[in-house]
């Protein structure tokens, strides 16, 4: 095989340059491609292309540059040192005459491979030191390589040797670091376990006690000395731990493992006291033995505080649901939450029927309170009221309405929204009722009374300006009018007094026996005159007999119900006044044949100042309070009275007295002899 050798020829002489390419073409075993150039600068060009197309992959770098010392654009070393020092991995021969003989062995010493002297060129011998040159300096080139290759190892090797050293530096640090923590973990420990509250108790196998920290000994009432190396009987029960069966079930261990979750248990202090503990079991594996661990809670205090706690609930509850006020809570919707069984007493829902529902998700609130109820609702909701007191109308499940008095309290969150609202609701129909009735009792009053005052003022006023002085019937008649309007404000006023007194429980009612025939005559007495004016014929008719009553009271109803029936019964006509015996009790009629009462005035007749007819108020013939003070009356002896009425046939008015003392008299004082 022959081999090519590509040689940059730097000779400024074209005949040693022809020379040099006839020595080297008559060698057969190598062929040598010249490249000859005439300067410095065309050898750096050339080189530098040939430089380019290297890194290009073009395999056609010079294996070796010929090199003339005297150049034309530079001479001596410099040309050497240039060309070295720019591709020193390019071996170089020196080519030079005798006299420049030491220039070339002073190149030699700074890096060039041979010299060769002009005229005395041998083509084997160039091509020898040509071959030399070139296998010289790619060992040094692989030596250099090597070297470096070398170095480079070892700087490799240094650096990993020294991070190997960094390393068990660091983990040596982190181990004393690791020491020294576990030294003040296992203090802490330590410490930690002597100053707990809870009582910490290890024990063996065998149920010996070998750990026993301050919080047991505070909690048993022992001291360590005295525990550690008992038996665990002497503090718990007997068979609270079964050994046996957790040796049998659980694993192999290194860490500890709970075996179970904490459980109520009873201790038993030193001086044999008792006291509900919350206890936990736990156990470590270490080699051939297993440690286990019982943390043990002293709970007399919490059980104490939740049995408290627990009374207070059922208190709050029972006065929740007890109270005379309805207890309804709300969620931060408006949806009910809870509902009292005084809620569903006034309203008729039960709290299935309202949890979870809005007061417009059911029929609840009455159409004409909607807006002002939902604008309070909002008002509560955004937190603008705390509370507030609020009237309003609700349905009832039946669907008739009642009067509330609400009282709502807000509870809000940390973020001043409205968490909650309850409401304690009152039911004020029958105060309203009341209210109502009494505005009407005024109105009725005012004009009752300013009748009879117009008519005495009036009378007298005529009568003091002395204008009739001269006419006496006149006189007379004023007179009349004015008494008679002085009798009736008078029995107006003593009507309204009893009525009233008789209602507020202020009039005693002074019970005694009374003959029921006694009784009906002095009524009937006492009432003859008016009677006999209005040709009445009263029949009396009773079974005989006595009742537990007040005289002089009960004669009053008999006379207000006999009078009523007089005033409109028609002339020559009767009127029945009865008595008969029931089952302890007594029932009483009066009995007419007048006009009798329209229907719609039957559940109102007794009440204050109810006429049949508007024209009955008019006649100034009675206060309209009669019948209320009858019913007042019979109802506080314990009695029920009644009428029943056919219009243009007349009515029966009927009540019932019972016949004994009730159980709350007492001393019965006998007004007349006999037996009840």
């Amino acid at each position: 095989m022959i081999t090519v050798l590509n040689i940059l020829l730097i000779e400024d002489n074209p005949g040693d340059i022809r020379l040099l390419q006839e020595i080297l073409r008559e060698v057969t075993t190598t062929r040598c491609q010249i490249t000859p150039v005439m300067t410095l600068a065309a050898a750096i060009e050339q080189l530098s292309i040939d430089t380019d197309r290297h890194q290009n992959d073009i395999k056609n770098s010079f294996d070796l540059i010929l090199l003339d010392l005297s150049l034309p654009d530079s001479q001596g070393i410099a040309s050497f040192r240039h060309l070295h020092d720019r591709y020193p991995h390019i071996p170089i021969i020196i080519l030079t005459g005798l006299d420049d003989r030491d220039l070339a062995i002073s190149a030699m010493q700074q890096g060039a491979q041979d010299y060769t002297l002009k005229g005395q060129v041998d083509g084997n011998l160039l091509l020898r030191s040509i071959q030399y040159a070139i296998e010289r300096e790619r060992t040094e080139t692989a030596l250099r390589e090597a070297k470096i290759e070398l170095e480079q190892r070892v700087v490799e090797r240094t650096r990993d040797l020294q991070q190997i050293n960094d390393r068990l530096q660091r983990e040596l640090g982190e181990r004393h670091k690791a020491e020294a923590e576990l030294h003040i973990s296992r203090s802490r420990f330590a410490g930690i376990l002597e100053i707990a509250s809870d009582a910490i108790i290890a024990i063996d196998r065998h149920h010996q006690i070998t750990l026993f920290n301050q919080g047991a000994e505070q909690i048993f009432g022992r001291s360590a000395t005295d525990a550690i190396g008992k038996s665990l009987d002497l503090l718990l029960p007997k068979g609270f731990i079964d050994l046996d069966l957790i040796s049998s079930k659980a694993p192999n261990a290194v860490r500890p493992q709970p075996m179970a979750t904490r459980q109520q248990v009873i201790g038993t202090r030193q001086d044999g006291s008792q006291f509900p503990a919350e206890a936990s079991i736990s156990y470590l594996e270490l080699g051939q033995e297993r440690v286990y661990t019982i943390i043990l809670r002293d709970v007399t205090e919490r059980q104490q505080i939740e049995n408290d706690l627990r009374d207070a609930l059922q208190r709050v509850n029972f006065h929740f649901e007890n109270s005379p006020f309805a207890a309804i809570e709300w969620d931060r919707e408006f949806r009910v939450s809870r509902w009292s069984a005084t809620a569903t007493k006034i309203f008729g829902w039960s709290l299935a029927q309202v949890v979870g529902k809005r007061p417009d998700e059911w029929k609840f609130v009455v159409p004409e309170d909607a807006e002002r109820i939902a604008n309070v609702m909002e008002r509560l909701k955004s937190g603008l009221e705390a509370g507030n007191v609020i009237m309003k109308r609700n349905y009832c499940q039946d669907g008739t309405i009642v009067h509330c008095e609400w009282y709502n309290s807000v509870l809000l969150d940390d973020a001043g929204r409205m968490e909650s609202v309850f409401s304690l609701v009152l039911d004020v129909t029958h105060r309203h009722q009341i209210e109502r009735m009494k505005d009407e009792f005024i109105s009725i009053v005012s004009h009752e009374l300013r009748t009879p005052l117009t008519s005495i003022y009036g009378s007298l006023k005529m009568l003091d300006s002395g204008l009739l002085n001269q006419q006496p019937e006149k006189e007379k008649r004023l007179l009349t009018i004015a008494v008679d309007s002085t009798d009736r404000l008078m029995r107006l006023v003593n009507d309204i007094l009893d009525i009233e007194r008789i209602e507020s429980g202020t009039v005693q009612m002074v019970k005694s026996v009374w003959n029921i025939s006694e009784l009906m005559t002095k009524a009937v007495e006492s009432i003859e005159p008016l009677a006999d004016k209005a040709g009445i014929e009263i029949c009396l008719t009773n079974a005989g007999g006595q009742v537990w009553v007040d005289g002089d009271r009960m004669i009053q109803a008999f006379t207000n119900l006999l009078s009523n029936a007089i005033k409109f019964s028609a002339r020559e006509s009767r009127i029945w006044f009865t008595a008969s015996k029931q089952a302890g009790r007594m029932l009483f009629q009066v009995k007419d044949s007048g006009r009798g009462i329209p229907v719609d005035k039957l559940g109102v007749i007794f009440e204050r100042f109810q006429q049949v007819d508007a024209s009955d108020a008019r006649s100034g013939e009675g206060t309209g309070l009669g019948l209320a003070i009858c019913r007042s009356i019979i109802e506080q002896h314990g009695g029920h009275i009644w009428v029943e009425s056919v219009l243009g046939e007349g009515s029966t008015f009927s009540f019932i007295l019972p016949r004994s003392p009730s159980a709350q008299d007492s001393n019965p004082h006998s007004g007349l002899s006999g037996t009840p």
